[in-house]
């Protein structure tokens, strides 16, 4: 075994050194230019010994969008990301209203592996028991590491109605679950009116209206606003828990509701320069709270620290995620595209709260027996968290 491994070591050595120099000339003009000449030489000597000494068939197309993948990759950024033309529509498909999937939200970790952030509620994945923090190992048998952009396009790669098996990792456990593709619930914001005409409000995204459809978070967080008031609300909690984020231009709708005129946030750009979003002087005029975990995260701090910067809002809960960066969705002619970083956003006070998250003003840990669980999973007299926000608007 030991005189065939070395054999085989020696062969790539030798191909290597083969290549090296029939390519000499090639790579002397190659480290003069800049590192994209550089990239596009490669790419063309490559080419070229394929189609003369490569014995086996192969995908020009797939070869192209491999290395772009890899080339973006290279990054090493979380949130930056191309998308092949497949999975480009998913990408969109999930900031709208409505899609085909099983509904939950995921991204890597500190640790390069797929974590779920949440799933929406009522979704497939939400009742076949899938967790925040789960590790998202397998599907259907295949393995995909970091790779999470082909994990998403497998999951969603079938039909409403028909299943996935997906692996995940919880705790060091692997949990096997069979779950269903759905048509994932449009509906993000859901209210009811507690003891004390205390209005319940629970907002899981900030999502856009979907194709032939004005519904989105905002148009709903208006009705059941609407709602509430009309049933004598008079106090407001604003549950943001497990709330991954969304669109910016929905989140910020919805801050203008809510705060007086001024500043909801800002970005800013590589080069200085800002953009400002702001609110007119109309407001809602009522004692309110709002419900934050370590799973809310980007859109939900934008409005979590517009809230709290203003003083509009008792925050209570635990410190959110901490995504305090935002990508522009770039689409490219042949339906692949890319989301891209390209600012930091700036609470009013002008923090920005990327890696550390917002502190709540109370901060309060759920029961132990229920923290794993998603928080609108949790009775409300048992939920720690909730029932302080009710104490304090019951006490302002």
């Amino acid at each position: 075994m030991t005189i065939k491994k070395k054999i085989i070591f020696t062969a790539v050595v030798t191909a290597i050194a083969t290549a090296a120099v029939m390519g000499a000339a090639g790579y002397a003009v190659i480290y003069k230019t800049s590192s994209i000449d550089k990239f596009e030489k490669k790419i063309s000597m490559i080419n070229s010994y394929l189609e003369s000494s490569y014995i086996y068939d192969y995908d020009e197309d797939a070869l192209a969008e491999a290395a772009v993948t890899g080339y973006v990759d290279g990054l090493d950024e979380p949130y930056t990301h191309y998308y092949t033309p497949e999975e480009f529509e998913t990408y969109n498909e999930n900031l709208q209203d409505s899609y085909v999937g099983i509904g939950v939200v995921v991204g890597l970790n500190e640790s390069d592996q797929i974590e779920v952030v949440a799933p929406f509620e009522g979704s497939s994945a939400y009742e076949a028991g899938v967790r925040p923090g789960d590790i998202l190992f397998a599907v259907d048998g295949e393995e995909f590491g970091n790779r999470m952009e082909d994990a998403v396009a497998k999951i969603k790669n079938g039909a409403e109605g028909t299943s996935v098996n997906i692996t995940f990792l919880r705790g060091g456990e692997r949990i096997d679950l069979t779950i269903e593709r759905r048509r994932v619930s449009s509906e993000s914001v859901t209210s009811e009116l507690l003891d004390g005409n205390i209005g319940y409000m629970r907002i899981s995204a900030f999502n856009t209206a979907d194709e032939g459809n004005d519904q989105n978070t905002y148009t709903e967080f208006l009705e059941n606003y609407r709602s509430l008031t009309e049933q004598g609300a008079e106090k407001l909690i604003i549950d943001l828990r497990d709330n991954p984020g969304g669109a910016l231009d929905v989140v910020c709708d919805i801050a203008d509701t809510i705060l007086p005129e001024g500043l909801i946030t800002y970005i800013e750009y590589k080069d200085g320069t800002r953009d400002e979003y702001k609110s007119d002087d109309d407001e809602i005029d009522m004692p309110m709270a709002v419900l934050i975990n370590e799973n809310s995260a980007s859109a939900s701090e934008v409005l979590t620290g517009a809230l709290k910067d203003y003083g509009k809002a008792t925050v209570i809960g635990k410190t959110s995620y901490g995504k305090g960066v935002v990508q522009s969705v770039i689409p490219f002619g042949d339906g692949s595209g890319m989301s891209l970083t390209i600012a930091r956003y700036y609470s009013p006070d002008g923090v920005c709260i990327h890696g550390t998250g917002i502190e709540p003003d109370i901060d309060v840990d759920m029961p132990e027996e229920y923290a794993n669980y998603y928080a609108s999973s949790v009775p409300h007299d048992e939920d720690t968290q909730l029932q302080k926000a009710i104490e304090t608007l019951k006490n302002n």
